[in-house]
């Protein structure tokens, strides 16, 4: 996924250069002439596509969780640190075994069905290690 980003900022990157290069020193009197007003409109077009591009893949961006797995009523939990929720795992959940601290990449499942929300897993981000066992409490 990184890799298709970074070719289409460096194609970008190219663009701008060969738009600058291409240019010739402007005199004081001269008027501009076609291929002139094609390169800068080239140059203008290359720039706004890699601010659109740089501003989306900063923005955009897939939900990710971590937290403890763990078996549950209707399959595989993820038991969140973050929001201290319980998620009914969906989706590529093989490769998650129970009792593994993971960061899982994916959807929140808007309708939901059950007591719990779910939670597409699109891949395995990181798998941490074992869960840290909780205290008990008095």
């Amino acid at each position: 996924m990184h890799a298709g980003r970074n070719k289409i900022i460096a194609k970008a990157a190219v663009c701008v250069l060969l738009a600058t290069a291409a240019t010739r020193p402007a005199a004081a009197n001269s008027i501009p002439t076609k291929s002139d007003v094609v390169w800068i409109g080239v140059a203008v077009g290359a720039i706004g596509a890699g601010i659109g591009l740089g501003i989306y893949f900063a923005v955009h961006h897939n939900a990710s969780l971590t937290g403890c797995a763990a078996p549950g009523a209707n399959g595989l939990e993820l038991q969140n640190n973050g929001d201290q929720q319980t998620y009914a795992l969906v989706g590529a959940v093989s490769v998650i075994k129970p009792g593994e601290r993971v960061r899982v990449s994916g959807k929140r499942v808007k309708k939901s069905p059950g007591p719990s929300p779910q939670f597409l897993v699109e891949h395995l981000s990181k798998d941490f290690g074992p869960c840290l066992a909780k205290p008990a409490t008095p």
